[in-house]
């Protein structure tokens, strides 16, 4: 296995680091983190990290705007957009893809794998996504999981994908946006199940 880093210029005046493992696989698990969730956080660090036991390479990106420790504009999401696209684009071809998204990472994810024609080849593992990437989980195959008790996805958005036979969704009662409920017993027990249907998605995808 080697570690290494993908550094880049970006808008916001820093350089960037995407951290960058590869175990010779031909598949490549890419993690976008939230707006205010990093891919060291629990829920995108856990992901990764069975992305690595399941023998993909894996790509761990990071946004100009955390880098520079600014705060993000609206209109600067195509911007971010881009510098994935660049990060991504700069790697080997890989024969499959497997797209793993927190939040606002969810729009940028399912534009990345729309504009750089990656659809047919990425599974995606949403894990609470905005209203905003509706249109974009329509068109995506793989799972989502958001709580019960988060107001950026709420139960009538996640009716909106009934009918859409490529995805799966996991609706987590009581959960926040972190996916977490109460106590810290309570949610590692939900991070558990979480897990669970992480090992689902990579045997899915992997084997489907």
């Amino acid at each position: 296995m080697s570690v290494s880093s993908i550094v880049m210029s970006s808008h916001w005046g820093r350089e960037v680091r995407h951290k960058y493992i590869t175990q010779e696989s031909k598949a490549l698990a890419v993690v976008f983190p939230g707006k205010n969730y990093s891919a060291e956080r629990s829920l995108l660090d856990y992901a990764a990290k069975l992305a690595r036991e399941y023998g993909c390479d894996i790509l761990l990106l990071e946004y100009g705007y955390q880098s520079a420790r600014a705060e993000l504009k609206r209109d600067e999401i195509d911007i971010i957009a881009e510098e994935c696209k660049a990060a991504i684009s700069s790697l080997p071809e890989y024969e499959q893809l497997l797209f793993i998204s927190k939040s606002m990472g969810a729009v940028i994810a399912g534009r990345v794998a729309a504009e750089l024609n990656l659809s047919q080849k990425t599974s995606h593992l949403y894990l609470t996504p905005v209203a905003d990437s509706l249109p974009l989980l329509r068109q995506s195959r793989g799972s989502i999981i958001y709580g019960g008790s988060d107001p950026t996805f709420t139960e009538q958005h996640a009716a909106g994908l009934n009918g859409q036979k490529n995805l799966r969704v996991y609706r987590i009662d009581d959960a926040n946006n972190a996916l977490e409920v109460g106590s810290v017993n309570e949610s590692l027990a939900v991070l558990l199940v979480i897990i669970n249907f992480y090992h689902e998605f990579f045997r899915d995808a992997l084997t489907g």
